[in-house]
């Protein structure tokens, strides 16, 4: 499991560091105390992931394999709330919104009613495509003139390595082809001179996460409502890929499910603005993962929440995934967000596509969906709220697209009282008796 798991972290270790490393340059904090942000975003990200996959009661986590990490979409306003009212502000709206989530939770633990597989095929397809630009975005690694040659190469190997391994190798070693894919990379960056070894040098060899660094947090109304909207927003983001995951991994989820999913990120949400974090959500990036290696135990997540738990304590080795370039990480995620692309297209498979109302829930969720994606800057003239909050969400502006015109198409079949004649599934039932 610690190999498998350690793929899974490595899968999303970009996007988990990412957010502290932008909202600490962009309010002027120190590099010491950049670091200690990092290190406690690791930290929870391991405690998060462990809670919501292992499950800490019967009440809390989904107990899915998923793993979780600080949701984008929270960088905007959690930036603006600390140039304004202070980072004590900004760790004080984290932790009234991680219990907002965490006291709302059964009540949009229901939208699952209004999730068609349609619609959550269409969320896959445009978690995929919202993903891969990153992964490409990786290999420019920065680069005005666009892609270098030799960042290209880079991930061209990876690529091969991982086509290698699944064609030539069967059972665990295939499983980890991301893994070994990634290795190799780095090995290659080494020896052409692209990995610098001394953010691995000066990084200290333990430190311990220290709640309230910054001071006790300050609770405003104006902030504490502007983090409740973005934890309103995670919430139908997360409650999508519940079940999209739930998919991949040939489960049945219902409501209480999802509610105990939510009530584990609210929580982990509070742990956040407590240990000097932020919001959590349930990452999309590890879906391609489940498909590509088949492997769907939930105690392999749970063993990279417990391996992103000792990265947060030991900043040595988690320097050590740091140094790995760019380009090396974006050919790994252009496969494995490809893959959230087909896993969206396989779930498909047993949608009656003939029929006109999911044709159009499939269409208008996808074509809204991926609108950002496909023409950046599609929402300028928009207001910075919006933006913020929506703009940089694909998945958001689809499955609530597609969540409005199931209830326009099927509204009788929804909230009809001869709902249960027209729907006699197993589903229908598990809904209506929730």
């Amino acid at each position: 499991m610690i190999p498998l798991g350690l793929q899974h972290v490595l899968a999303m270790y970009a996007g988990a560091i990412a957010v502290p490393l932008v909202i600490g340059n962009a309010i002027g904090l120190s590099g010491t105390e950049i670091a200690i942000i990092v290190a406690a975003d690791l930290f929870i990200c391991g405690i998060a992931t462990f809670i919501q996959s292992f499950g800490l009661t019967k009440y809390v986590g989904i107990r899915l394999p998923v793993t979780l990490g600080v949701a984008f979409m929270s960088v905007g306003p959690l930036i603006g709330i600390a140039k304004q009212g202070g980072i004590q502000t900004m760790f004080g709206s984290v932790i009234a919104a991680g219990i907002f989530m965490l006291l709302i939770a059964p009540l949009f633990g229901k939208l699952i009613k209004l999730l068609p597989k349609v619609l959550i095929g269409a969320i896959a397809i445009i978690v995929g495509i919202t993903l891969v630009p990153v992964g490409f975005n990786n290999i420019v690694n920065g680069h005005e003139g666009g892609a270098e040659p030799i960042s290209v190469l880079l991930a061209v190997i990876v690529v091969a390595v991982v086509v290698v391994f699944n064609k030539y190798f069967k059972g665990f070693l295939q499983t980890l082809s991301i893994l070994f894919a990634i290795i190799m990379g780095a090995i290659v960056a080494a020896f052409i001179g692209l990995v610098d070894f001394t953010p691995v040098a000066d990084a200290a060899w333990f430190s311990i996460v220290q709640p309230f660094y910054f001071g006790l947090p300050k609770f405003e109304f104006s902030s504490i409502i502007t983090m409740i909207i973005v934890a309103l927003v995670i919430m139908i983001e997360s409650s999508g890929i519940f079940i999209a995951v739930s998919e991949i991994c040939s489960t049945k989820v219902d409501t209480k499910d999802v509610v105990k999913g939510l009530r584990a990120e609210g929580i982990a949400t509070t742990l956040g603005g407590i240990f000097n974090a932020f919001p959590y959500t349930t990452f999309a990036h590890n879906m391609g993962l489940l498909t590509m290696t088949k492997v769907t135990s939930r105690f392999v997540v749970s063993t990279a929440g417990i391996i992103f738990i000792i990265l947060g304590l030991l900043p040595k080795f988690a320097a050590l995934a740091t140094i790995i370039p760019k380009p090396v990480f974006g050919g790994d995620m252009v496969v494995m967000f490809s893959m959230v692309i087909v896993s969206g297209i396989n779930m498909l498979k047993d949608v009656d596509l003939n029929d006109n109302k999911n044709t159009l829930i499939l269409a208008v969720a996808v074509g809204l969906g991926d609108g950002s994606s496909i023409v950046p800057g599609f929402y300028n003239q928009f207001p910075d709220w919006f933006i913020q909050i929506f703009g940089h969400s694909g998945i958001v502006i689809g499955a609530l697209s597609g969540m409005l015109l199931n209830i326009i198409l099927n509204f009788k079949t929804l909230f009809g009282r001869d709902c249960n004649k027209e729907q006699p599934t197993k589903e229908t039932e598990t809904i209506q008796k929730d």
